[in-house]
């Protein structure tokens, strides 16, 4: 009778352990800036199967604004508390918000937008925005722009759920100048003549994190080959036209190779609908892994006339590392970006076996140990030696993870 009465003691406290639980990871934290950790935890127990419809109105001016409009859509698990949207811009910039289709008694506080849980449905919910677009992460142009969102810097743009574990759906709508390209994430689906502007409507993207979407628009040339069965374009501004036939056929090629070599390695196909590439000047890394759109330096792809094999392998290199993380990182992403290190890791990592066969003549084993180990070690021997994974308290903190160590 004791054990019977024991084992329903033990039942009930797991029970209402669990709903304890489950009740504090629905709670909404304190309202802070940045995206605070337990704020994310609170948002990914509740917060699903979202989807960001955006349309921006870009125009040729970098000193003009730009107009935009965004429709969130998504599923709530509960709605006993406020929702919480990132974006890190004045108050001012937000025009109207509406909620299931109601005028919103909405409050901008601390870098977000707070939507009261009256508004909310448990289910189906639909935020219809309208306001102008942060531009600290544009990277605007007199003749291009293009988004850099890593880590944390979508919300600098517009509103919306920032941070890694929260995947979406992006449907983009790009309103440019008529003499303008552009690429993102999904594949074009119409064109429509305004005029001096054109309307760039495309699909709807795969699931991504929000540091991955993006769209680079401009005065672009644009190239387009198909490598081993898969077509894809490349945008570039390089006005020198040997540098351009020096240097194209190669850079299909080590995509194309790199993207078979991985296939096969993985046993998993390409996971996103296109594979395209932009080049653009004085970009702030070589390279940036957004999915099917990614970003270059053009004079890391770019080579000027007789190239070193340094030169030459440090491209691949590239190439390869930022097409890896079509796999690592992009289809399969840390939860938090205190693991980092691991989408790193794994894009050098599979960099250097991708490289291999086409520099037969290079000791890879030991040029991975020369590229990698005295950089880490050099940090590691000091004071200021952190280790791999970090804590992470807050997203806005994201950015002072990045190091030799971590790669």
């Amino acid at each position: 009778m004791r054990l019977i009465y024991f084992k329903l003691t033990l039942l009930m406290l797991l029970l209402f352990s669990g709903i304890s639980t489950l009740a504090q990871s629905t709670l909404l934290p304190e309202i802070e800036p940045g995206v605070p950790r337990e704020l994310a935890v609170q948002r990914k127990a509740v917060v699903s199967e979202i989807n960001y419809e955006i349309e921006l109105r870009l125009p040729a001016d970098p000193q003009q604004t730009i107009a935009a409009t965004e429709t969130v859509r998504f599923h709530l698990a509960d709605a006993g508390q406020s929702l919480v949207l990132d974006f890190r811009e004045s108050a001012d910039k937000i025009r109207s918000v509406e909620v299931n289709g109601e005028e919103s008694d909405y409050e901008f506080a601390s870098e977000h937008l707070i939507v009261p849980s009256a508004e909310l449905n448990i289910g189906t919910n639909r935020i219809d925005i309208r306001f102008i677009a942060g531009e600290s992460s544009l990277n605007r142009n007199p003749d291009f722009l293009y988004t850099l969102f890593v880590p944390d810097r979508a919300r600098t743009a517009f509103p919306l759920f920032e941070q890694p574990n929260l995947k979406a759906t992006y449907d983009l709508t790009l309103i440019i100048p008529a003499d303008w390209d552009a690429i993102s994430n999904a594949p074009l689906l119409e064109a429509e003549d305004l005029g001096a502007n054109k309307r760039l409507r495309f699909a709807r993207s795969d699931l991504i994190s929000s540091y991955l979407f993006s769209f680079v628009a401009g005065k672009f040339q644009r190239v387009t080959r198909s490598v081993n069965g898969r077509e894809m374009s490349m945008l570039h501004r390089e006005s020198d036209e040997g540098k351009v036939a020096r240097n194209v056929d190669a850079v299909f090629e080590l995509h194309g190779a790199a993207l078979s070599w991985l296939e096969d390695y993985t046993g998993i196909d390409y996971p996103y609908q296109k594979f395209d590439f932009a080049l653009i000047p004085s970009f702030q890394y070589g390279g940036m892994e957004h999915a099917g759109a990614i970003q270059y330096r053009a004079d890391s792809l770019f080579l000027d006339e007789s190239p070193s094999q340094t030169q030459l392998l440090g491209r691949a290199s590239l190439i390869s590392h930022e097409t890896a993380h079509m796999w690592f990182g992009d289809l399969v992403t840390m939860d938090w970006f205190n693991d980092v290190w691991t989408k790193e890791v794994f894009a050098n990592f599979m960099a250097a076996k991708i490289v291999n066969p086409g520099f037969p003549e290079i000791n890879h084993d030991l040029n991975f140990l020369v590229r990698h180990y005295p950089s880490a070690y050099a940090v590691d021997r000091t004071e200021g030696a952190n280790q791999i994974r970090q804590p992470l308290p807050n997203l806005n903190q994201a950015g002072t993870l990045y190091g030799n160590i971590i790669y």
